[in-house]
């Protein structure tokens, strides 16, 4: 019973070379994936600044954020994913989707890991997290942990840094070199753009 929910949880890539193509997702308990509605106002506001771009999905899930970016025109993409589960559903979804493509997909805590991966990327990089929801279980404190790592993020490097979070979370104006100039909530979920300041 349990596979037959996990085969219908599928979501739609929505723009770009891949548009239409099918994404499968990780069950809801263990992921919650974008909603179509976010991602397009994303896409919209990223707009040109993500083709060429390599694009680092922090929290990738199902992958379709970065999925998507490579559909839009971003030269590569690199995924952190911790939960086996959706690390399985995002290699099944690069490999149907763009298995040509230029994909880095990394299992492991990304606290511990971003690091030693993002050492070395001298190209423009667009950097997307989207962590659970602090009120999930184990997760407190999770915002203070990214807030962490876009500041150690080189800003010569990541020309745009974006946090998905839930819309009550007050986000600090300044993350080290980075400073938010927007965000646009859509009911529970929002979006906060970094740039350097």
């Amino acid at each position: 019973m349990q596979t037959d929910n996990f085969k219908k949880a599928t979501l739609k890539v929505i723009g770009g070379v891949f548009k239409g193509r099918n994404l499968q997702m990780a069950p809801l308990e263990i992921t919650r994936s974008s909603k179509a509605i976010l991602k397009e106002s994303l896409f919209n506001t990223l707009n040109y600044d993500v083709v060429g771009a390599n694009f680092v999905e922090f929290f990738a899930g199902s992958g379709s954020v970065g999925i998507e970016a490579l559909s839009r025109g971003a030269k590569s993409a690199i995924f952190f994913e911790q939960n086996r589960e959706s690390y399985e559903v995002l290699k099944s979804n690069i490999q149907k989707v763009c298995k040509d493509c230029d994909c880095q997909v990394i299992f492991g805590n990304t606290f511990e890991n971003y690091k030693e991966t993002l050492k070395g990327i001298k190209d423009f990089s667009i950097g997307y997290f989207d962590p659970p929801f602090d009120m999930r279980e184990g997760m407190g404190g999770i915002y203070e942990k990214c807030f962490k790592v876009v500041k150690s993020l080189d800003s010569n490097v990541f020309g745009i840094v974006v946090l998905e979070h839930i819309s009550s979370l007050k986000i600090p104006q300044k993350l080290g070199d980075f400073e938010c100039v927007k965000t646009r909530k859509f009911g529970k979920s929002a979006l906060s753009y970094f740039v350097k300041g």
